[in-house]
């Protein structure tokens, strides 16, 4: 990656952060609302693979972990390290990712997500069963939602005429 790749991923990190915590507030439907920063992620990584999405998965966890309670620090960064190499995989064994994959490897990253923020929290198996049917879920739809439209917008259609 480039300087200048380095930096445009910077300030998309800064305005993923940004937009999680104003736009994100305003989108709330039910007290459910999108995740800027998994899109965030999905995103660099499929486009710089898994080396690229550590390191960003690691400062985004790292980052959300520092308005955690104390007794779970640690628990977004591992999550999200393990979510941008695995994305980070998807794009150096499979050239190039439509639109439709892209949306499904963004909803599968966010149950993963999920899934190993509440493993290592040790939340106990009623209170995960609970926040999966009515939190993780509806994130997730909303989250693939969002996700689906920036990534249709910043996907660079190329004309055919």
């Amino acid at each position: 990656m480039s300087n200048y790749g380095w930096l445009k991923t910077f300030l998309m990190f800064v305005l993923a952060f940004a937009m999680q915590s104003s736009v994100g507030d305003w989108l709330k439907i039910l007290d459910v609302g999108p995740d800027f920063v998994v899109i965030f992620l999905v995103s660099v990584s499929l486009r710089y693979g898994a080396a690229t999405g550590c390191f960003w998965g690691f400062l985004a966890g790292f980052t959300l972990d520092v308005y955690a309670p104390v007794e779970w620090l640690g628990a977004n960064a591992i999550a999200m390290t393990i979510v941008g190499f695995a994305v980070g995989q998807l794009e150096e064994h499979f050239l190039t990712i439509n639109l439709p994959p892209k949306i499904g490897v963004l909803g599968l990253a966010f149950f993963v997500n999920d899934m190993f923020y509440f493993l290592i929290t040790g939340l106990e198996k009623d209170v995960v069963t609970t926040l999966f049917v009515t939190r993780t879920v509806p994130e997730c739809i909303y989250t693939v939602v969002i996700g689906g439209i920036l990534f249709y917008l910043t996907s660079g259609k190329k004309s055919n005429v």
